[in-house]
């Protein structure tokens, strides 16, 4: 009789038995598999993370200087206030730092003014998207529109222009503040081109490819006695949508009235800009985004090195990947429980096995006895146990891939959106907008820059969307692993009985 024929004949009368060994190889197979696809999920997640959330390092003046700050003092020599005169960020500053790092992805400066916006050239103001808190704040708008030129201070009706070299490297889109929808990016150096907000594009019915024209606000041409200011006509490349709220009085000053656009285009209408040789500053701020922000730190280091940066120096320089790190953390610590699981799950698979085949094999020593005694060799013997581990091992492998494909749609996948989702809200919540501190008694003019109440959702549920899944590979590695595991128990477990000799074996069947 073939050892096959043996191998199943005993796995048909001993159906109790082959069922308990069954189920012992299915529960470890499944618990093994699934945490195997586990560890690739969060190690997914970590690529997803670091990818979506990006991370930058900002440089910045150095507003703690204090040799940067010109004081104001009113006729008693009591100071009134002061106003930061030191160096600012560069486009050169910029080209030499970018050349001496390696693995970055790029970088965009930005800044901030104030302009007005017209259907044509002394035509009628753009409507503003009335988003303020302040109660007055539609009010205010109406009647500064309603003074025309001769208006002072036409700051309510003023939009704010947010400069950048490279808008789709901008903080507000890079962070996930705002969405491009349609259109495209604008590029380095482009004139002409603007991005508005969508609700800025459906309250006066433009679209992409749309133009209108923009220039200095009322309060800057009079102060400098300008009395023809120059229209520019821009157009519309690009309508982006705000996945938040303004935190802003006045709609002046709220993202849904923000038009991103090149300082060249600035340059093109600005008065300021055009009446002087001098250099004017224009960029308050560049924030550099490295390939992998694992990299971040590195570069930062490297930043510092240079004369510029310092207590002392020009320029500050700070990392902001504090949303990676808050998600990094319980993360990585899934991946080490995971990885201290799957050993544990082999270790005691391990032994679980050589303890049940062992006993197994100790009952069949009658067996092995009469199979020796009619010559069967004992390797022939051996090779039947190892054909009947071997049917078990494959149909619960079987089995199991279905049973973990069910676990770790569920609880696996619930556990790591889980995990992504609170970190992720608990960050929001406690996330600052201070990047820097102004010396206490001390002013400086407004960047320009809208502020957003993100959100908290919004980047949660693009995180959250990975599903734990089995793959291919994986499952060949389970049946690689648990046949040479469920060998390897096998003949361990037959080696004490292999060991005797044909008297000894009879001695024990009596």
């Amino acid at each position: 009789m073939s050892l096959f024929r043996r191998a199943f004949l005993y796995l048909m009368r001993k159906r109790v038995k082959t069922i308990t060994l069954f189920l012992i190889v299915f529960v470890i197979a499944t618990l093994a598999l699934s945490s195997v696809a586990f560890k690739g999920a969060v190690q997914t997640a970590q690529l997803n993370v670091r990818e979506a959330l990006g991370g930058c390092f900002v440089i910045q003046p150095n507003y703690n200087k204090s040799t940067s700050w010109e004081v104001h003092s009113d006729e008693n020599g009591e100071m009134t206030g002061a106003t930061f005169r030191g160096a600012m960020p560069s486009e050169e500053l910029a080209d030499s730092i970018a050349a001496q790092l390696d693995g970055l992805l790029g970088f965009n400066l930005s800044g901030g003014d104030a302009i007005r916006a017209f259907n044509a050239p002394d035509g009628y103001d753009l409507l503003h998207v009335a988003s303020g808190t302040s109660l007055m704040d539609a009010e205010l708008i109406v009647e500064t529109i309603a003074d025309g030129l001769e208006n002072l201070n036409d700051l309510y009706a003023t939009f704010g222009a947010h400069l950048c070299t490279n808008s789709a490297l901008d903080y507000y889109f890079t962070s996930g503040e705002m969405t491009l929808l349609e259109g495209r990016h604008l590029n380095e150096g482009e004139t002409g081109a603007v991005l508005i907000s969508d609700e800025l594009a459906k309250q006066n019915g433009l679209t992409v490819g749309d133009t209108f024209y923009l220039r200095d606000s009322n309060r800057y041409l009079i102060s400098e006695h300008i009395k023809e200011p120059v229209y520019f006509p821009v157009t519309i490349v690009g309508i982006f949508s705000i996945n938040g709220t303004s935190a802003y009085q006045y709609s002046y000053e709220c993202a849904e009235n923000m038009m991103f656009m090149t300082a060249s285009t600035l340059e093109k209408f600005s008065m300021g800009y055009q009446e002087t040789d001098e250099e004017i500053d224009l960029f308050h701020t560049i924030h550099f985004y490295a390939n992998d922000p694992e990299d971040l730190e590195s570069m930062v280091e490297k930043v510092k090195a240079l004369p510029s940066f310092g207590k002392d120096g020009d320029f500050t320089v700070t990392v902001q990947n504090e949303a990676i790190l808050a998600v990094k953390g319980p993360l990585e610590n899934i991946d080490r429980l995971v990885t201290i699981l799957f050993l544990l799950i082999l270790g005691i698979g391990i032994i679980i096995l050589c303890l049940i085949l062992s006993a197994r094999i100790k009952e069949r020593i009658r067996e092995t006895g009469i199979l020796l005694s009619v010559g069967v060799k004992k390797s022939n013997i051996l090779l039947q146990y190892l054909a009947e581990i071997t049917v078990v091992t494959l149909l619960a492998c079987t089995v199991a891939v279905f049973g973990s494909m069910f676990v770790t749609k569920t609880a696996g996948t619930m556990l790591l959106q889980g995990t992504i989702t609170d970190t992720m809200e608990s960050y929001t919540q406690q996330a600052s907008s201070d990047d820097y501190e102004i010396p206490e008694g001390w002013t400086t003019v407004d960047s320009g820059d809208s502020q957003i109440v993100k959100e908290s959702g919004t980047l949660s549920q693009e995180l959250t969307e990975i599903t734990v899944s089995v793959h291919t590979g994986e499952i060949v590695l389970l049946y690689t692993a648990g046949l040479l595991l469920a060998w390897g128990a096998v003949t361990i477990s037959s080696i004490p009985l292999f060991r005797l000799k044909p008297r000894e074996i009879l001695s024990k069947m009596s």
